[in-house]
Protein backbone atom coordinates (compact mmCIF):
# COMPACT_ATOMS: atom_id res chain seq x y z
CA UNK A 1 0.00 0.00 0.00
CA UNK A 2 1.47 3.62 -0.86
CA UNK A 3 0.29 6.59 1.34
CA UNK A 4 -0.32 9.98 -0.24
CA UNK A 5 -2.04 9.59 -3.76
CA UNK A 6 0.79 7.08 -5.07
CA UNK A 7 3.78 8.59 -3.68
CA UNK A 8 5.62 6.94 -1.12
CA UNK A 9 6.96 9.06 1.43
CA UNK A 10 10.70 9.83 0.90
CA UNK A 11 12.46 8.33 4.53
CA UNK A 12 10.65 5.16 3.16
CA UNK A 13 11.72 4.81 -0.17
CA UNK A 14 15.42 5.73 1.03
CA UNK A 15 15.15 3.04 3.68
CA UNK A 16 14.30 0.08 1.58
CA UNK A 17 17.05 0.88 -0.90
CA UNK A 18 19.15 0.70 1.94
CA UNK A 19 17.93 -2.41 3.34
CA UNK A 20 18.00 -3.74 -0.63
CA UNK A 21 22.14 -2.83 -0.56
CA UNK A 22 22.86 -4.29 2.61
CA UNK A 23 21.27 -8.00 1.32
CA UNK A 24 17.63 -8.06 2.54
CA UNK A 25 16.14 -10.05 0.72
CA UNK A 26 12.75 -8.13 0.57
CA UNK A 27 13.16 -4.19 1.93
CA UNK A 28 9.30 -3.52 1.41
CA UNK A 29 7.97 -1.60 4.20
CA UNK A 30 4.33 -1.74 5.21
CA UNK A 31 2.84 1.87 5.16
CA UNK A 32 -0.54 3.29 6.53
CA UNK A 33 -1.54 6.40 7.50
CA UNK A 34 -2.38 7.15 11.14
CA UNK A 35 -3.98 10.53 11.44
CA UNK A 36 -3.87 13.55 10.28
CA UNK A 37 -1.34 13.21 7.87
CA UNK A 38 0.47 11.17 9.90
CA UNK A 39 2.24 8.08 8.49
CA UNK A 40 3.76 4.86 9.93
CA UNK A 41 5.83 2.36 8.08
CA UNK A 42 7.27 -0.80 9.40
CA UNK A 43 9.43 -3.89 7.89
CA UNK A 44 10.86 -6.93 9.75
CA UNK A 45 13.05 -10.00 8.35
CA UNK A 46 16.82 -11.20 8.14
CA UNK A 47 19.83 -8.89 7.90
CA UNK A 48 23.28 -8.68 9.07
CA UNK A 49 22.62 -12.28 10.45
CA UNK A 50 19.88 -10.86 13.16
CA UNK A 51 16.06 -11.36 12.87
CA UNK A 52 15.59 -7.04 12.43
CA UNK A 53 12.61 -4.96 13.14
CA UNK A 54 12.39 -1.16 11.50
CA UNK A 55 9.64 1.58 11.95
CA UNK A 56 9.67 4.92 10.30
CA UNK A 57 7.81 7.59 12.14
CA UNK A 58 6.64 10.74 10.08
CA UNK A 59 4.10 13.65 11.29
CA UNK A 60 3.52 14.76 7.76
CA UNK A 61 3.64 13.18 4.38
CA UNK A 62 6.71 15.26 3.56
CA UNK A 63 8.27 15.42 6.97
CA UNK A 64 11.38 17.15 7.22
CA UNK A 65 12.61 14.50 10.23
CA UNK A 66 11.44 11.44 11.08
CA UNK A 67 11.23 8.69 14.49
CA UNK A 68 13.28 5.39 13.30
CA UNK A 69 12.45 2.46 15.58
CA UNK A 70 15.19 -0.19 15.12
CA UNK A 71 14.59 -3.20 16.89
CA UNK A 72 14.28 -1.17 20.64
CA UNK A 73 16.53 1.29 20.03
CA UNK A 74 14.65 4.57 19.14
CA UNK A 75 15.91 7.74 17.25
CA UNK A 76 14.42 10.77 17.02
CA UNK A 77 14.41 13.59 14.84
CA UNK A 78 16.40 11.74 11.83
CA UNK A 79 16.33 14.11 8.95
CA UNK A 80 14.15 12.83 6.25
CA UNK A 81 17.20 12.83 3.64
CA UNK A 82 19.50 10.63 6.44
CA UNK A 83 17.24 8.12 7.19
CA UNK A 84 18.71 5.36 3.90
CA UNK A 85 22.40 6.36 5.19
CA UNK A 86 21.66 5.76 8.61
CA UNK A 87 20.65 2.29 8.10
CA UNK A 88 23.16 1.77 5.56
CA UNK A 89 25.82 2.80 8.12
CA UNK A 90 24.48 0.62 11.11
CA UNK A 91 24.57 -2.53 8.86
CA UNK A 92 27.84 -2.34 7.41
CA UNK A 93 29.33 -1.72 10.83
CA UNK A 94 30.05 2.06 10.33
CA UNK A 95 27.94 2.79 13.65
CA UNK A 96 29.25 2.89 17.44
CA UNK A 97 27.60 0.63 20.39
CA UNK A 98 29.36 1.97 23.58
CA UNK A 99 28.36 0.98 26.97
CA UNK A 100 27.97 3.82 29.57
CA UNK A 101 28.08 3.90 33.22
CA UNK A 102 26.43 5.78 35.57
CA UNK A 103 26.67 6.07 39.59
CA UNK A 104 28.15 2.68 40.27
CA UNK A 105 24.97 0.17 39.72
CA UNK A 106 23.45 1.61 36.51
CA UNK A 107 24.99 1.17 32.83
CA UNK A 108 23.01 1.69 29.06
CA UNK A 109 24.20 1.27 25.98
CA UNK A 110 24.56 3.70 23.41
CA UNK A 111 23.86 3.45 19.82
CA UNK A 112 25.63 6.34 17.62
CA UNK A 113 25.70 6.90 13.95
CA UNK A 114 27.35 9.89 11.85
CA UNK A 115 25.39 11.01 8.73
CA UNK A 116 27.30 13.83 7.22
CA UNK A 117 27.83 16.47 9.96
CA UNK A 118 25.17 15.01 12.29
CA UNK A 119 25.17 12.16 14.92
CA UNK A 120 22.41 10.60 15.67
CA UNK A 121 22.05 8.74 18.64
CA UNK A 122 19.59 6.12 20.89
CA UNK A 123 20.23 5.00 24.39
CA UNK A 124 19.00 1.90 25.82
CA UNK A 125 19.53 -0.03 29.47
CA UNK A 126 22.58 -2.50 29.15
CA UNK A 127 22.58 -5.93 28.09
CA UNK A 128 25.10 -8.69 28.31
CA UNK A 129 26.77 -9.13 25.46
CA UNK A 130 25.42 -12.16 25.27
CA UNK A 131 22.16 -10.65 25.11
CA UNK A 132 22.71 -8.66 21.93
CA UNK A 133 21.91 -9.09 18.46
CA UNK A 134 24.45 -10.21 15.72
CA UNK A 135 24.18 -6.80 14.25
CA UNK A 136 24.87 -5.10 17.47
CA UNK A 137 27.56 -7.38 18.74
CA UNK A 138 29.35 -6.39 15.34
CA UNK A 139 28.81 -2.35 16.29
CA UNK A 140 30.83 -3.40 19.95
CA UNK A 141 34.15 -4.03 18.37
CA UNK A 142 34.13 -0.90 16.12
Amino acid sequence: MTLHHGRKPLPVTLAEEALASCGARSAAFEEREVEHGSWFADWDGMLAGSDVYIGLMGGAPKAEAVRILLDDWTFEQVAAGDVGSLLTRVFSGQAKLSRQKFLFFSSSHLLEVRVGSSTYSAGRDARPDGELAPWERALTAA
